[in-house]
């Protein structure tokens, strides 16, 4: 069972995927039953929604913590901390290379 950042193993915490990352969570960071934090709820998704130009940028964290991990995150020369995910896995050529195409397009343009 999982409640904020208390974690209570049960029967069903080896059977999926979620359970199995919590109760790893909890070990790893924690004394497998609770962690040192608050752990965020949001989800987190690698871009955020499209502005008024339709474009989209990266995101570090969820909508709600993305501005200050990415203080932290350039304040420390991008440097992924212990157990961090790098998230240039998330962040595909294919997104960036639409973002490429329209600026350069605009720039043939002027």
């Amino acid at each position: 069972m999982y409640g904020g950042s208390h974690y209570i193993q049960s029967a069903a915490a080896d059977m999926t995927d979620q359970g199995k990352a919590i109760l790893k969570a909890a070990q790893k960071f924690g004394d497998g039953k609770t962690l040192p934090f608050a752990p965020c709820k949001k989800y987190y998704n690698p871009y955020s929604e499209p502005d008024e130009k339709g474009e989209k940028r990266k995101m570090y964290a969820c909508r709600l913590h993305n501005e200050q991990r990415q203080k932290r995150l350039m304040k420390e020369k991008f440097k992924w901390r212990k157990g961090e995910k790098h998230l240039d896995l998330f962040w595909t050529d294919e997104e960036d290379g639409i973002k490429k195409k329209k600026k350069k397009a605009k720039t043939q343009q002027s």
